[in-house]
């Protein structure tokens, strides 16, 4: 089972600071962005729960829209099991 890393608010990708294969807690900052406020407010998009990096769907200087998909977290559960198939 994996879960889906989404933006809150629409902004540019300033920074990753995770790679794919990460472990990472529940509230870890995933990734900088930069708001499309006047300001250019920089914030983190944190991982709903606890989990593995699976796959980053983004890079830097990418635009995400409100709700758009940035990455998907494994569960480190479900990734420990996958070499026991067989």
């Amino acid at each position: 089972m994996s879960t889906t890393v989404r933006a809150e608010y629409p902004g540019y990708v300033m920074d990753i600071l995770v790679r794919p294969g990460d472990a990472v807690e529940e509230e870890e900052a995933l990734i900088l962005m930069e708001s499309t406020d006047q300001d250019h407010t920089p914030f983190y998009v944190n991982a709903p729960e606890a989990g593995k990096i699976k796959e980053i769907l983004l890079e830097e200087g990418d635009f995400a829209d409100e709700d758009d998909e940035l990455m998907v977290l494994a569960d480190v559960e479900a990734d420990d099991d996958d070499h026991s198939h067989g």
